[in-house]
């Protein structure tokens, strides 16, 4: 069974998340994720911001029905191709035995090791300290890919600065200073070595396969899902100016339906600030060219 994904993710974390621990645990699971999801499956929430518990708009019957806005849709994903195969000089073949067969049980050290490689930041290797990896990479491909926040996969530590708004010409923005909570995890993700991950998710592609199928998919296409992953971060509109909110009782939606209407994932994206985002951003193209042998 999957304990990894809550089936309740099919849901909007929009519906789900409200009170001031909700938000600070969807606030890091982003974070989380990406990290996740560029280190442990070889790739780089809602954006409501939660005051205090609050009824969910399903539960409130004075609300309007409004008709929800169309998901915004990425391109069908392209497969992963195979890396050419490098055969080693024949006194090497000789020379080194045989290595014992890596499996999703066995597996969890040596990605350990080759991860930590990749880029040792006090936050990777936070990461790294839990267990089942190549589950929860398959797992955290799995929400990406659908636009959602996998919570439960890779639990961290929340930011220690708060969150906060400013208000400009009666107008509700996020306080630019919110945008460095973020700044350890993007930082992460950005000193990740991108031709290293390319190589580890080759070397776990198989073991990836097999647990996407343990969510009842086709492990085929988890190389696609995996692109799908990352065309939702690259798809992710960039603001020219900062995005006004609006308050709808508790909560912080924004103002504008074009972002309001984004997935969970790229709103929280937006939600770490421009530069952030922008670093975030430059990884996900790098690595998408990397697995797919487009050249930089």
């Amino acid at each position: 069974p999957n304990m990894l994904i809550d089936p309740q993710d099919h849901q909007s974390h929009e519906e789900r998340i409200s009170g001031s621990e909700g938000q600070r645990t969807l606030s890091r699971s982003i974070a989380v994720a990406a990290v996740a999801i560029i280190a442990v499956a070889g790739i780089g929430a809602g954006f409501y911001f939660s005051t205090q518990k609050s009824t969910p708009p399903f539960l409130d019957k004075s609300a309007p029905v409004v008709a929800p806005l169309p998901v915004p849709k990425v391109p069908a994903a392209p497969d992963i191709p195979d890396p050419a195969p490098t055969p080693a000089p024949e006194l090497l073949r000789e020379a080194v035995p045989a290595e014992p067969e890596i499996t999703i049980q066995n597996s969890d050290q040596e990605l350990r090791n080759l991860l930590a490689t990749a880029g040792a930041t006090p936050l990777v290797t936070q990461v790294l300290e839990a267990n089942d990896l190549v589950q929860r990479g398959a797992g955290m491909i799995d929400g990406f890919s659908r636009g959602l926040v996998p919570r439960k996969a890779l639990p961290l530590a929340p930011p220690k600065k708060a969150f906060s708004t400013v208000k400009t010409d009666g107008l509700t923005y996020i306080d630019p200073a919110s945008y460095t909570r973020y700044d350890s995890y993007v930082q992460a993700i950005a000193s990740l070595d991108v031709n290293l991950l390319v190589s580890i998710f080759h070397r776990y592609r198989t073991l990836l396969e097999q647990a996407y199928a343990g969510f009842g998919y086709s492990g085929e296409d988890m190389d696609n899902a995996l692109i799908r992953s990352l065309d939702y971060i690259l798809a992710t509109p960039e603001p020219s100016e900062p995005l006004a909110l609006q308050r709808k009782e508790a909560i912080f939606q924004y103002l504008d339906p074009k972002f309001e209407q984004l997935t969970a994932s790229q709103k929280q994206l937006l939600r770490m600030g421009p530069e952030n985002f922008a670093k975030i951003k430059q990884q996900a193209r790098a690595l998408r060219q990397g697995l797919l042998g487009v050249s930089q």
